[in-house]
């Protein structure tokens, strides 16, 4: 008789029967896993839920007066608070581990570039943390303009180029192809400033930047 033959098939139940004699064997032992794993998600979602949501809700309502005061010009009051209401420093400290408290963390950066304080809106800016295609690109933008206010042309260059080819949309990549054009004419390339321009008039027809006639003058200039 083969070899084959001679096996004795395990049936499902005799199968059955082992595991179930090894969990009682192991029984503390995966209690003991299972528990952990069980307590480290309540953990999270409670963490989640009681603690971040909430703390989510007071920064976003804290943001909406400093974001009215920013549109206003008022970066000052923005960035510190008005007496009443929290900056965008307060809350990006206190809430930093928030949504709305990593959106400070941006208007922050932004309202110390409008108060030319680049070196301090540098760190608010690099401190933001997101991968959109629209905001998180804007502040890439503003990250490498602020580093250009600092001296560091290929660091600026380099993030503006960054933000225009990962936004690849009307709404951030012609401004960020305007600005390291300009960056290129000032370096003395005029070359790689003309092939920029004519980029954002091809890929870009109808942004207002084209449309007023802002890239064609631009593009003249440096011809």
């Amino acid at each position: 008789m083969s070899k084959k033959q001679n096996e004795t098939p395990i049936l499902a139940d005799e199968v059955l029967g082992k595991s179930e004699a090894f969990v009682l064997k192991n029984k503390k032992a995966i209690t003991g896993t299972v528990l952990a794993i069980v307590v480290i998600i309540v953990a999270y979602l409670g963490h989640k839920h009681f603690i971040l949501e909430p703390q989510n809700m007071e920064a976003s309502k804290a943001m909406v007066t400093a974001v009215y005061n920013f549109e206003a010009g008022n970066y000052a009051e923005s960035l510190d608070g008005d007496g009443i209401n929290l900056g965008t420093k307060a809350i990006a400290e206190e809430y930093g581990n928030t949504d709305a408290g990593n959106l400070a963390k941006a208007y922050a950066g932004l309202a110390l570039a409008k108060m030319e304080n680049y070196e301090e809106a540098i760190e608010y800016l690099s401190d933001f943390n997101g991968d959109d295609a629209i905001v998180a690109q804007k502040v890439k933008h503003a990250l490498g303009n602020c580093y250009a206010h600092t001296g560091n042309a290929d660091k600026a260059l380099s993030l503006i180029l960054d933000a225009a080819n990962s936004a690849n949309n009307e709404a951030v990549t012609p401004f960020c192809l305007r600005d390291a054009a300009a960056m290129y004419e000032q370096q003395g390339n005029s070359q790689k400033a003309v092939e920029l321009y004519e980029r954002i008039k091809k890929e870009y027809p109808s942004c207002v930047l084209v449309l007023t006639g802002e890239i064609e003058r631009q593009l003249n200039s440096a011809k």
